[in-house]
């Protein structure tokens, strides 16, 4: 999909990585509307990337929200499902129900919430990319962070099985993998560390804007994958080597299924 002239909606868009996306956009001709849970930090980014970029008040767990913020855009070529909230370096047993609800809620709820209003539209139209953020804790889990990565894990499997059932009808999807960014949510972690390791951690930050230049020419390719900090391939390739030589005899002598398949 060629970006120039389409409308984009990146939810998360009041700094770090969603206001990277929007500016990137923007730099590609896109039509772009920020959308915040805080809507001064929506309209600070929308100022400071200009283009016609506008900024909205969204709560991506709402499905009234999302409709409010379908009837003001109008068409959405591109959606972003960039917004998400991490946790506080803790083991699972420590993160209380709420606390890991509201993650769920969040970071899942919220990517099935502007898939479930924003790609029938699409479908119809046969056009159209959807674009969500997981995370290289998506892929490489790390501890003591299984809250968050739970989180991060559902959305780039949904994003893999959403992406099959899309591609016929037109319908690209790409999954960012981001790594360390800049952000008030990477900044906020970084202030419950020792101050060394903190500077160490924010001399690894990438600029917002760099992944958002990474996510735009993934729309224009239709990539599945996007992975901007490649550091970290070699861990990747050694979790995926363990999986696949945990593939020995089946569990039961005498079975004799072959690979799942819809066809």
């Amino acid at each position: 999909m060629q970006l120039e002239g389409k409308t984009a909606l990146i939810t998360g868009g009041g700094g770090g990585i969603g206001a990277g996306i929007a500016e990137a956009l923007v730099e590609r001709g896109t039509k772009v509307a920020i959308t915040d849970i805080n809507l001064d930090f929506a309209t600070a980014e929308a100022e400071r990337i200009g283009g016609g970029a506008v900024a909205m008040q969204h709560d991506v767990t709402s499905l009234d929200s999302w409709a409010d913020v379908v009837a003001q855009v109008g068409q959405i070529d591109v959606l972003c499902n960039n917004a998400g909230i991490s946790q506080q370096f803790k083991p699972l047993v420590d993160v209380a129900p709420d606390e890991f609800a509201r993650l769920l809620a969040i970071n899942v709820t919220g990517v099935y919430n502007g898939i479930h209003t924003c790609v029938p539209p699409m479908i119809a139209r046969g056009e159209g990319h959807v674009v969500n953020t997981s995370s290289l804790n998506g892929l490489l889990p790390h501890g003591p962070f299984a809250g968050y990565c739970a989180t991060k894990f559902a959305v780039a499997g949904m994003s893999e099985a959403l992406r099959i059932e899309l591609e016929p009808k037109g319908i690209g999807v790409s999954i960012l993998y981001p790594g360390l960014t800049r952000s008030r949510m990477s900044e906020s972690q970084g202030g419950e560390m020792d101050p060394e390791t903190a500077k160490i951690l924010a001399s690894r930050m990438m600029e917002p804007v760099w992944l958002g230049r990474a996510v735009a020419d993934a729309i224009e390719q239709n990539c599945l994958h996007i992975i901007t900090h490649p550091v970290h391939k070699p861990t990747l390739e050694a979790r995926f080597t363990g999986i696949l030589e945990a593939h020995g005899d089946p569990a039961q002598p005498d079975y004799e299924g072959g690979a799942f398949s819809t066809d």
